[in-house]
């Protein structure tokens, strides 16, 4: 794995920018004096920090306390040192598998390092954006997103950009207008670099591609593959959505979140049809069984367009009033068989009935047909029909011309 070190010495209290982290330095004065503090990214296992101090006395604890992102809790951490008037200190941040940190995700970070004297230094803060180092990344910012690419034209990007700005305007206007903290979109490309970005799920989920993108809303930012604006505008309505749904006793099940990720873009992807055919075999999912996304590809691909489907019911039948409300309940604190009573005056059951119900009100108004048989079809009855009337026309010439034929004024 390509690795990017930064680092920087102490002559003053000074900021320094090197690579792709701002480092920010500690006052060199003082019986505890900090000489160097670097990182280095081993993208995508781990971020090792590395800090250089002296004392007058021997140095007997450092501490290192970081922040990830937006949350507002901050992780302890103690570096390996041997004690002396002169140490050198490491820590390594995990930022795979179940420590997974997503690209892009902030970094920010200062050590208090104390001797035996009784002395203590609290260093200026120091911050690093976690990305992969083999490739020269660009930013751009609109409105309240910062976009972060690769090897693209930066037109490309500015454009998409400002379509997705657009297009949030119904997002944000159920969701909150004013809870717009920064956010950040990192796009990255193809399905290797995917692989190397992306939480690894299981194998069949990696093999199969099945997810284009992930939100983490505790961080503020998503990572997604290319530049494509219905999946941009799902990923940041997750993220405006866990905004807006900010309770620590507040549990969005996965069927609303996607679906109402879903609902905002423009494209219904075949979801429709996989409806249908899952409602003809009788073998919809229960609401009460969606709270979480199922692990097989099979069902991944179902899961998501109930969610879709149902959402949509929920929007267009009972409008964005009744949706707001719903998630202000789930935001007290109720789970979602109170909060659907409440908002909706229906049960969660009951619910998913009207849902299938007026499913099937669809499905018999519309015959789900192939276009090619369609169209083939019609050129044939318009041939047939032709035949039919020329055969009609001369057959009636022979027998009599009746009073309403166009032959009457003759």
């Amino acid at each position: 794995m390509m690795r990017l070190r930064v680092a920087i010495g102490i002559v003053a209290a000074t900021v320094a920018v090197a690579g792709s982290a701002t480092v920010a330095v500690a006052q060199s004065a003082g019986p505890i004096r900090v000489l160097n503090a670097s990182h280095e990214i081993d993208f995508p296992q781990a971020v090792l920090l590395r800090l250089d101090a002296e004392s007058d006395s021997a140095i007997t604890q450092i501490t290192l306390h970081y922040n990830l992102g937006s949350r507002e809790v901050q992780v302890y951490g103690y570096p390996a040192f041997t004690p002396a008037r002169r140490v050198s200190a490491e820590f390594t941040i995990k930022t795979d598998g179940a420590s997974y940190l997503p690209s892009g995700v902030d970094i920010e970070y200062f050590y208090t390092v104390a001797d035996a004297a009784g002395n203590e230094l609290k260093s200026n803060r120091m911050l690093l954006e976690y990305k992969d180092p083999s490739f020269e990344w660009k930013r751009l910012q609109q409105n309240d997103i910062t976009f972060l690419w690769h090897d693209r034209p930066a037109e490309g990007v500015a454009r998409v950009a400002r379509e997705v700005d657009r297009r949030l305007e119904p997002v944000r206007r159920l969701l909150g207008a004013d809870l717009q903290s920064p956010k950040k979109a990192i796009i990255v490309n193809g399905s290797a670099e995917a692989t190397r970005s992306f939480p690894r799920l299981s194998n069949a989920a990696t093999e199969a591609h099945l997810y284009g993108g992930f939100a983490f809303g505790d961080l503020d930012l998503f990572v997604i593959v290319g530049l494509n604006t219905d999946g941009i505008i799902h990923e940041m309505t997750h993220l405006l959505l866990a905004e807006m749904v900010d309770s620590p006793f507040a549990r969005i099940p996965s069927w609303l979140n996607e679906g109402l990720a879903m609902y905002f873009e423009s494209s219904v992807r075949g979801r429709d049809v996989t409806v249908s055919r899952a409602a003809d075999r009788g073998s919809l999912l229960p609401l009460r069984s969606m709270g979480s996304v199922p692990g097989k590809p099979e069902d991944v691909r179902l899961f998501y367009a109930q969610s879709w489907s149902v959402v949509t019911h929920m929007m267009r039948v009972h409008g964005e009033a009744r949706m707001s409300t719903l998630l202000e309940a789930i935001n007290d604190g109720e789970p979602i068989e109170d909060a659907v009573p409440a908002a909706y005056g229906l049960t969660l059951d009951e619910l998913q009935r009207q849902w299938q119900d007026r499913l099937k009100g669809e499905t018999l108004g519309v015959s789900t047909v192939d276009p090619g048989t369609l169209g083939t079809s019609l050129i044939i009855a318009s041939a047939v029909a032709v035949t039919m009337m020329v055969i009609l026309w001369r057959w009636l010439r022979r027998i009599g011309t009746p009073v309403d034929s166009p032959e009457a004024d003759r």
